[in-house]
Parts: C-alpha cells; structure tokens; sequence
C-alpha cells in the first residue's frame, strides 16, 4: 500500500507541498462525503475548520464527527468517514417485533443483521428467532416467518403419505376474545414433488371504535381510536348535569367478529331543584293568588315567578318548578 493510500485508509489527506509555511493544504478525501460548498478555498491556515456533507445516498453516522481542523503541525485532525450508505427503517413484520437491542439503532450498513422476537399471541416454531440483512442494494433481506399464532387450532402440519388429492381443514381461534383473519379453510396442495398446506389465517383480538359521545359529558377513554374485547368505559357529566342511565358500557360482539358496544349510551340532564315557594305559614282567602322569588343562588328558569291559588277547599294549586341552580 502506498503512503497516500495508506493516509485515506487512516482517514487523512498525505501532506503535500504548501503554499505557505504554516497551511494544511486541501482538506482530506472522504468515500461518501465531501467538504462543504462555502469552504472551497485554495489556502487553509492553521486553526482552519472544514465541516463536511453527505454525498447523494449516503447518511450521517450518528456519533461521528463531521469537521477536521488544521493543527499546528500543519497537519489535519484525523476524521473518521463521517458518512455512509444504510438501509432505511427495519421492515415490521405481522407476527415478530424487533428486538428491544435493534430497537436503539438507527444506522444500518450493508451486511448488518437485526433480528426479531415473536410478538405476544405468537410462537416460535424453532430454536433460531427470525432476522434480516442490510443487501447491497439498500434492501432488507426477507425475514423467515418463524412465529405462528398460538390461538388457532391448527391442521395437522402433515398429510399422510398415503393419502391422494387435494385435503382441506378449517380452522377457528380458541379464544372468544379473537377474530378470524383469513380464510376458514386451509388445503393440503400439491408443490411440484412435494405437498404443503395453503397459507395459514392468523387470530386477531376483537376491538371496538371509538365510544359514542355525550352532550355535557364524556368518557375515560378520550383520545384512544381502538378498544380492546371486554373493556369498559364510564362516563360522567359536566357541572350542573346529572347521569341518567348506565354509567359504563363494555366492548361485546355478536357474530365474532366485530366488536360492539353494549347497553345504552347514557345522558347528561341539567339539575333541577324544587324550591318551596313559601318559608313560613301564611294566610290568604279564597280565590286569591301569591306569588314568589327564587331563594338566594337560585335563578328563574323560564323567567316567570312561582305562583299558587288557594281554592274553596281551601288547598293550594300546584306549583311549577321555575327555579334553578345557577
């Protein structure tokens, strides 16, 4: 290896000839970046900083530095490729997360592996956890489906031998609480030489949209769009309202499949409060009326005072309730 290829293995530029006692000269020569635009001068002196950007393709490697300084030795700071070429996001998969260690990265070159753990309601079908490469082409490799659902009751993995044609088995999940995604039936084919069973459905928890909502009211469930078979949300009423009606409702399902919300939806009705129209006896003749004020912190509902008749029997009217909590 030369002495200027060995320079950009160690990530520094060979010293050239300087125009001047005390310059670096060109800045060094990165694979995937270069200097930036604003720093294209012929002379750098001592205490120069040049900062690089990412070439088309490539990204920051996080954690590395992006600028070399001119030392006083004339030299540059050594500087490590700050770029490169990544895959994008991991893909996310049906029946597998990605592991909580993979879960921290966010640069994958070409040749990293990631690897997966089967999500809750999946096992694992063999001793090896599934994973996936970074290609050449920026590309993540396809991952084994090596979780399998473990609330459907599965056909048998194989027909026998001796058996002909194409078979078939349903299948169903053996929790309540979970849906049937895909087909009911599954069938043992013919593959060339060999047999296999057609693509297997998968048991998916039932949920319920969002609660219905109430006017003066709402419910503890503000904010979520999914909720899950079996749970309930309560409801209560603004200030000045009372509950009329069930005080929570459950997430239930009729056919299996999709989720409903059981009972009747509540209602938030104004407080009403009856207010006696006289606080101490009084007396008054027949055919002849009294009104009433509203007592202190009660206001008119409708604008109209209370007011009673005494009859010949020598017995009120009926009094209507005009007053209200403020």
């Amino acid at each position: 290896m030369g002495a200027e290829e060995g320079a950009r293995e160690r990530g520094s530029h060979p010293r050239r000839f300087s125009p001047a006692a005390g310059d670096c000269g060109p800045p060094p020569h990165m694979t995937h970046s270069r200097p930036s635009s604003d720093t294209q001068a012929s002379s750098f002196p001592v205490g120069s900083r040049v900062t690089y950007t990412c070439t088309e393709g490539a990204i920051k490697i996080p954690g590395r530095s992006d600028t070399v300084q001119c030392l006083p030795s004339a030299r540059w700071s050594k500087l490590l490729e700050p770029c490169g070429r990544s895959c994008g996001a991991p893909t996310r998969l049906r029946f597998a997360a990605l592991s909580k260690e993979d879960e921290r990265i966010n640069f994958f070159p070409v040749g990293s592996n990631v690897s997966y753990v089967c999500r809750p309601g999946f096992e694992n079908t063999s001793e090896s956890s599934p994973t996936s490469t970074c290609l050449e082409n920026l590309v993540w490799s396809e991952a084994a489906e090596l979780c399998r659902s473990e609330y459907l009751r599965s056909a048998p993995r194989r027909w026998p031998t001796s058996s002909r044609g194409v078979q078939s088995r349903s299948g169903s999940c053996s929790q309540p609480t979970y849906k049937l995604n895909g087909s009911h039936f599954i069938q043992c084919q013919l593959k060339g030489n060999n047999v296999e069973w057609s693509e297997l459905p998968t048991c998916e928890l039932i949920t319920c949209s969002s609660p219905p909502q109430v006017s003066n009211g709402k419910h503890d469930g503000q904010g979520a769009e999914e909720f899950p078979y079996n749970s309930t949300v309560t409801y209560s009423c603004d200030s000045g309202f009372e509950l009329v009606g069930n005080v929570s409702i459950r997430c239930t399902s009729t056919d299996r499949t999709n989720g409903v919300w059981s009972g009747a939806v509540p209602e938030c009705k104004a407080f009403r409060f009856v207010v006696p129209l006289y606080k101490t006896p009084n007396y008054y003749s027949p055919g002849t009326s009294q009104g009433s004020v509203c007592l202190p912190k009660y206001m008119g509902i409708s604008g109209i005072l209370p007011q009673a008749g005494c009859f010949e029997n020598l017995k009120r009217s009926k009094v209507a309730s005009f007053c209200g909590s403020e």
